[in-house]
């Protein structure tokens, strides 16, 4: 009896070591798919945050392509506005100080200053320099009642002015607001 008691144990102790072994062989298959689910994932997370960071990247070259070629279009505009805001500067300051000046020469501002103002500024002016040039128009009491012929000519400049903006693709940031 004691051998069969013996024996039994050794079974017994059989059976839970097959089971055990049983179960960790389970365990370590259920363990790898796990670990290739989680890998998989977290290589495809991956992969996707490199897309997304190459998409972003790809996105942020066409808009400085996009903003350097808005620049470029802006460029002819900004210069002839340039030219003529210097020359309305230059005989701004011949009429702010007429007695530094021959009379010939304010006379001549005037006539540029009214050129300008009537016609060649209003082409690429802003607002706030077409305020500025109305106040100083004021201050200097010229301009102060525009014939028909001028104010068509300002009207014309006006719609040259929108013109060229419109033809040569300048977005407003680049030139600033403009009355319309």
């Amino acid at each position: 009896m004691i051998e069969k008691e013996e024996t039994d144990k050794k079974l017994s102790w059989q059976g839970y070591i097959q089971t055990f072994a049983t179960l960790i062989q389970v365990m370590t298959v259920v363990a790898g798919v796990v670990i290739s689910i989680l890998s998989f994932n977290f290589t495809r997370d991956r992969e996707l945050e490199v897309r997304a960071a190459e998409a972003k990247r790809y996105e942020d070259q066409r808009n400085d392509e996009h903003e350097r070629r808005r620049v470029e279009a802006a460029k002819p505009f900004l210069e002839m506005r340039q030219q003529k805001y210097m020359e309305a500067i230059k005989v701004a300051g011949v009429l702010a100080t007429p007695a530094d000046h021959t009379a010939t020469e304010v006379t001549a501002a005037k006539k540029r200053f009214s050129e300008l103002y009537y016609a060649e500024l209003a082409l690429v002016e802003g607002r706030d320099t077409e305020a500025a040039m109305v106040n100083l128009a004021s201050s200097l009491g010229v301009l102060a009642d525009p014939t028909a012929q001028q104010q068509a000519t300002m009207d014309l400049a006006h719609v040259l002015r929108d013109s060229l903006i419109t033809a040569w693709g300048v977005d407003q940031k680049s030139v600033g607001p403009v009355n319309k």
